[in-house]
This record gives structure tokens, sequence and C-alpha cells, in this order.
């Protein structure tokens, strides 16, 4: 993100350099009572100036301050003094507004250091400036651009709050937004070589809607594939691994299959190839094959092997698929007629999840593994409608026998008026 001076100066708790805040901010943390009197706070709050009212405003809620940490843990200066001059004196360690290149080593210089670290939160990772500087972040930090994220980027500068606090523009659902801030800029994209239409993509994946609709916070979400501190884009090595980490299954099958070599020697990353990187859309049963717009035809032409492959894999999935919903509507007639159905949807739920397996088989590109998984799925549908079948067998006895019933019954009825009116004459 790009940090203006305004930013900059709102930069509390990432001040300037690590050699001069460093001992204000290892230093035993304040009491609490302490930091109610820091007069850093006090006086800012009065200033009617909203660029330097607003931090003291904001840091209420900081979690450095909760804590007892001062505005001179990181601005250095003495928060004690009731003279201005006196509190941002620079033999006291004042440091003012921190250059957006000192803030990392600022941040780093209490977050990386694990005695410190362990006073406050025993089990918080104490690497993150060791991975911001191996990020793209870091690294263009260091060639000297001043327009790339530094941690008060991404976590803010007063009222930071920790990443598990749903307020946090780190927590799962704020994150993209957080990221977007930088990476929705196309100018700014473009002069580091990226297209700036990532979380434009994004927006319309199977992730972002599992994520904002749901509310699921596994979705992955930027940070989940490329990292957080140690932000850097996946290599075509690291694709696969990375996708693996939620789709376990699917990258086992993919290790199996001879696609692995081949996109290895092409230098292709093997998920992204068919699935995309961004806008990751739920796959079709469609895309698989060789005419326009099906994925195997970026390397197949009709014909070759692979060809073959896909047309007998496709054929596989859509006779199930024609299977379940025939049957499915059968035994939904049948349970509307007032029938018990339950065993023969066991039935069909079987036969979807094995239809499920034979999705997740495509992987190996290998048609006898899909079809063993179809063949099981097709089995289950065959008895589920054989239940069926056998439902309305039984529906048909039971309105044939109601229907001689009723014959009798009219009969019955016609012959006792004959009677009666027999018995009056």
């Amino acid at each position: 993100m790009r940090l203006s001076t305004t930013v900059a100066t709102l930069a509390i708790g990432l001040a300037a350099t690590a050699r001069a805040a460093a001992p204000a901010a290892h230093a035993a943390p304040a009491a609490p009572a302490a930091a109610a009197a820091d007069t850093c706070l006090s006086c800012h709050a009065t200033l009617s100036d909203e660029r330097l009212r607003k931090p003291a405003e904001l840091a209420k809620n900081d979690i450095h301050l909760t804590q007892g940490i001062t505005c001179a843990g990181c601005h250095g200066g003495d928060p004690a003094a009731a003279d201005r001059a006196a509190a941002m004196d620079p033999r006291k360690g004042f440091v003012g507004v921190p250059a957006p290149r000192a803030i990392p080593e600022m941040c780093g210089s209490c977050h990386s250091n694990a005695a410190y670290m362990l006073r406050y939160a025993p089990n918080i990772p104490t690497d993150q400036l060791a991975q911001y500087r191996t990020s793209k972040h870091g690294i263009a930090l260091a060639k000297g651009s001043t327009d790339v994220a530094v941690c008060s980027s991404c976590h803010g500068a007063h009222g930071v709050r920790p990443p598990s606090d749903a307020r946090s523009p780190v927590y799962p659902t704020q994150i993209v937004a957080t990221c977007a801030r930088c990476h929705a800029d196309v100018a700014l994209m473009n002069k580091y070589g990226i297209k700036g239409n990532e979380v434009a993509e994004y927006e319309k994946s199977v992730h972002y809607a599992a994520l904002t609709q749901k509310n699921d916070l596994s979705a992955p979400t930027c940070k989940s594939c490329h990292g957080a501190h140690g932000a850097t884009p996946p290599g075509v090595s690291s694709v696969a691994n990375v996708c693996g980490t939620c789709h376990v299954s699917q990258l086992e099958k993919f290790d199996q299959s001879p696609h692995k070599d081949a996109f290895a020697a092409m230098d292709q990353p093997a998920c992204e190839a068919c699935h995309s990187n961004h806008a990751i859309v739920h796959p079709q049963d469609s895309w698989i094959g060789v005419g326009d717009k099906q994925v195997c035809a970026a390397c197949h032409s009709a014909g070759d092997a692979g060809a073959k492959a896909a047309a007998a894999i496709s054929g596989a999935l859509a006779s199930v698929v024609a299977a379940e919903a025939t049957v499915g509507a059968r035994v939904a007639h049948v349970k509307r007629a007032g029938m018990l159905m339950d065993p023969a949807e066991v039935k069909l739920q079987d036969a979807h999840q094995a239809y499920i397996m034979a999705t997740v088989e495509i992987h190996t590109v290998t048609p006898t593994l899909v079809e063993k998984q179809t063949n099981a799925a097709l089995a289950d549908t065959v008895a589920a409608d054989k239940d069926a079948a056998a439902a309305e067998r039984e529906i048909r006895f039971r309105r044939t026998g109601l229907f001689i019933s009723l014959a009798v019954i009219a009969l019955a009825m016609v012959t006792l008026i004959f009677k009666i009116r027999s018995m009056e004459r």
C-alpha cells in the first residue's frame, strides 16, 4: 500500500528506526494506570487538527496500549512529561514520524524478540520480520520502493487489533479488501508488472462466495495462497502444493497421473492450467473434452490419446448424471404418492457420493479408475430404481384393491336399497 505522509504520521506502533526506539519498546511495559495518564494521548485528544487527534482516538482500542505499551514504545519521548518540548525531546529517544522503510524493522524490534513477546503471548510467531524480508514487498522496500506494503499497510498504525478480532483488517472476511487497497490499483500494480485485476477476478470465485455468502472462514483468501508476511506468488513448482493444502485427495490423484510429469516438462502450473488461479469457478463436467471452450483442448486435439480418454471420462460421468436425474425424479414421484422411500433415497445418496469420487478420479486422467466409481454409482441408481418400481407396483395394487372395495361397497348399497324398497312394498 502506498504510504502518504498522513498515513506515515499515523504510524504509532510502527516507529522510525529500530535502534532509536528499541530501548523504549523493550523496556518493561508500563502498568495500565500509567498508560491512562499518558500525556501523548491526553494532549492529542484535545487537538483540533483531525490528522493529529485521530491517532489518540484510535489508540484507545489498540492491542499495544491495552497491554500497557505507551506511545513512547514506538515514537520514543517521555509520555509522563506535561511540557510538550520535554515530551518530544530527542534526547529522550523521541523519533517522531517513522519513515516507511523503518517500519518493518521497528515493529520487528519487538515482534522478532521471542523473550519479549513471551510476556504477552507465548504462542505468537516471532519470525514475521524474517519472512517479510523474503517477500515481494520486503525485497522491493529494500531496493528503495516506498509504495509497497509494510506492517501498518495491513495491520493499521493506531488502533491495531489482533488478527482474531473480526474488526481487524487482516481478519479473513476483511483481508481481501485490505489487499485490494493496493492490488486493485491498476496503475500501481502495472508499475510492478502486475495486472491489477486479481481482486476482481477472485471476487468471481467459489472461494470468495464461500467466504462471503456462507461465512466460511476456512475459505482461501489472498494470504492462504500467497502467504502473509512472506507474501510471494506461488511458483510453477509450488502451485499444486498450495492448492493441495486444502484439496488433498485431488493432489494425490494428480500425482498418480501422466499429467504431473508432462506439466513439469512444459513448465506449466498444474492446477492453474485447468482451474485458473483467482477466478476459480465450480468445475463442470462439460469442461472435459477437446471441443470449443473445453479445457483438454489446450493440449490435446481430436483423435489423440488424451482426447479419447477425455471422451471416455465425459461419457461415464454423463451416464451417472442422467441416471441420477431420471431415478431421482421417479423416487420423488412415488414419495409424493405417499410411499416411504427412505431406502431408495439412501441409495441415491450413495450413488451421488460415488459420482463425487469419480470427479476426484478425473485428476488421474485414467478412464478405468473413473469408470470404477461411475459403475458403482450406476449400480446404486439401478437399486434405487428397483425400489421405486416396487413401490409403483404396490401403489397399483393398493389402488386396484381400493377400486374393488369401492365397487363391492357400491353393489352392497344398491342391493340394500332394493331390499328396503321391496320390504316397503
